[in-house]
Order: C-alpha cells, then structure tokens, then sequence
C-alpha cells in the first residue's frame, strides 16, 4: 500500500515538475526568440485540450499577460484599443474641398460685403461658381461687424476701393446680425432699436447703394434670417425693412430669405431641404447662423437674382449697358423684359395694355392687315389670281 502511495506522489511530483520546466522554458524563450515569435505568440491564443473540473483552465495565460505586459511598456497599445482614427468634423458653416477651375486673368468679379453671414454667402458662390473660369468671388468682410457699433467698418470706403480696384461686374450684401444690441456712438450714443437708431441705419444702407450705383454697378442684398427667438425675429424685421425699402432701383434686388427658412407650418426649424431637396440641418446650434448647406442655399438665391441681373455670367461684356439710355438691349437678356423696350424705365404696371405696340411686341398679336400694305393678304390672293394662266416671259 505504501509504495501504491509512494508511486502516486511520484507521478505527482513528476508533472509539476514537467509544467515548472515548461514555464521556465517559455521564460527563457520570451528573452530569446525574436520579437515577432512574442507577438505570434500574444496575438494567438493558446488552448489546451482539456476536461472535466479542468476546462477552462488555462496554464499559459500568465506568460500571455506577460507578453502583452512588455508590448504595453514599449508604448504600443493593447490590439483592442487599435481602432482607425475619425478625421476631424468641419466646423458649421465651413465649406468642404472641392475642385476648382483656375480662373482666367481678366474674369469678372462678384464683390462679397458684409458680416459672417456674407462670407458664407461668398463660399457658397465660390462653390456654385468654381467651374466657371470667366467669373470669380472677391470679400470685403468682417465676421463680427455691422453698420453700428465703436468701430464699425467704414463700408463705403472699402466697397468703393474695391470696385474701382477690380473688374466688380455686381456687389452682394449681407449684413446685420452683428448690429444686434450696438449703438450708434457719439457724444450722446444712440439707442439700438429707437426711431433715431433706425434713421441712422437706413442712412448707412442708402450710402452704400448710392455709391454702387454711381459706380453703374447692380447690387443683390441677402436678407436676415427667421429665428427660434422672438426679439430677434423682431429686429430682424426691422432691418429687412431697411434693406427691402432700397429695390426702388431696378438694379438693386432684395433676396428674401425669410419664408424658405421656416417649417412648412411657418414655425422656426432648424432642419429643411437642402440646394439638392435632402432635409438636412441648415442652421447652427445658435439657430441663427448658418451650417455649409444653409449657406449654399443662401447662395443658390443671390445666384439666382445675379444670373436675371447679368444675363448669364458668359455676357459679362454687356454689363452696365442699361444704365445708358442711348443703348437698346435686342439679345433677349432677362434683365430686359419686352415690356422695358416700350417706355424705358417707366413701371410695368403703367403701361397701356390695350395698346397696339403692346399687344404686338409683348403679347405677339399680329397687327391688323392695313389695305395696300405689303402685309395686306389680300394682295397675295389678287395678284395670284392675277397670274393665273399666265406664261412667265421667255417660256
């Protein structure tokens, strides 16, 4: 009986024997083989066949958490923490990369003036007109500034500079949000929101159309916005007021943005379609700026008016001709309805409907035959029957 138990302890003391040289030998191993067997041997898991009380019982994890150990020493990360890196997100209203054409030497240039808001403006016209190499975008913005406040911009100057700097074949405006709450200054500071801030702000507007349009230039302006708060909306209101009250100029045209802003219920949203009809957020977490497609949307508008003022960017040649009464546009321009052709600037809605020219030259009805004239049908009728019969000489 005893050596039954001693031949037992033998077997026993036999196998730890066995595993201690095992873990000795795979110590020994960690220091030796090359750096690649230790990584095979951390990204493989090791299984032992197993059974009964034993399974799942595994001999080799400590030098397995020994070699992941090392690796994390080196500085390298556990292989579950290697995950692919997300670039950075665009910042609202920041455009993506895009593709541009160069732009000739000679192009014409839409002028960009006034805050944040018009620098997106400007970026969404970039993006609208980068395949066209005869027209480019120019700035004259600053993003926190309007026309009240200490030290506003002096906006006439800067625009002027610039037009008699550069081709400028139109100028759009957006300005606004940062007059928000300033005062005019002055030895007795005027103000925001009184009648006499509003008479001040009116004149600084008046005195940036004026000067464009000494220059023979057209303007777009952009209105302001709906927001989520009632007070703004209100000033809003009144600035848009300012700005719509200058399309008494022909060549000066209002963009009103205000109701393609708005949920179909006529509630502020900060989500809508965008240029491409896909809902999508098109305002900032301040719901009052812009997100990159709220500003494409923007500039698919001003686009839109630039196109009726110019005609097409590919007739840039004939820009400024109506303002020269001695010159009578014939080329089917959109900036010239037919029924300009018949009294020049007076309104639309003065014209004499009943009228012969207008009824022949906007509504395309023929004149009444007139007898003897050439366009008198009956002359063809008589003068066929005429000859009838009739042998052309040297038949």
């Amino acid at each position: 009986m005893s050596f039954k138990v001693g031949i037992g302890m033998l077997k026993v003391a036999t196998r730890l024997t066995v595993v201690s040289a095992l873990a000795v030998s795979f110590c020994l191993t960690d220091e030796i083989l090359p750096t690649a067997m230790a990584q095979e041997a951390r990204d493989k898991e090791i299984v032992v066949a197993q059974s009964g009380l034993l399974r799942g019982f595994n001999p080799f994890s400590p030098l397995q958490r020994l070699f992941n150990n090392k690796e994390r020493r080196r500085g390298q990360p556990p292989p579950q923490q290697l995950q692919k890196r997300r670039a950075p997100a665009r910042a609202a209203g920041v455009p993506p990369k895009y593709e541009a054409v160069e732009k000739d030497a000679n192009a014409g240039v839409i002028l960009v003036v006034g805050d944040r808001m018009a620098r997106g403006v400007a970026d969404g016209l970039d993006f609208i007109l980068s395949e066209k190499p005869q027209i480019r975008v120019e700035r004259v913005t600053e993003d926190k500034s309007g026309f009240a406040g200490e030290g506003s911009p002096d906006w006439v100057a800067k625009t002027l500079a610039k037009i008699r700097g550069e081709d400028v074949k139109a100028v759009v405006v957006m300005i606004g949000r940062g007059d928000l709450g300033k005062e005019f200054p002055g030895e007795t500071p005027v103000e925001f929101m009184t009648q006499e801030w509003l008479d001040a702000y009116r004149g600084k507007v008046e005195g940036l159309v004026r000067v464009v349009r000494q220059e023979k230039k057209p303007i777009v302006w952009a209105g302001l916005p709906p927001t989520n708060t009632e007070s703004v909306n209100a000033d809003f209101t009144q600035l848009n007021s300012i700005f719509q009250s200058q399309t008494e100029d022909r060549r000066v045209r209002y963009v009103d943005i205000w109701d393609i802003f708005l949920a179909e219920d006529g509630s502020y949203s900060s989500f809508g379609p965008d240029v491409d009809g896909k809902n999508t957020r098109l305002r900032t977490k301040d719901r009052i700026g812009f997100t990159w497609p709220g500003y494409q949307k923007v500039a698919f508008f001003v686009d839109r008016e630039l196109l009726r003022l110019l005609g097409g960017y590919g007739g840039l040649a004939f820009e400024g001709i109506e303002d020269d009464p001695n010159f009578i546009v014939l080329t089917g321009r959109t900036t010239s309805p037919e029924a300009l052709l018949l009294g020049g600037e007076d309104d639309e809605d003065e014209t004499d409907r009943d009228s012969t020219a207008y009824r022949f030259f906007v509504k395309g009805e023929p004149l009444s035959p007139m007898p003897g004239r050439v366009d008198d049908p009956r002359i063809a009728v008589e003068g066929t029957s005429a000859l009838e019969g009739t042998a052309p000489s040297g038949s």
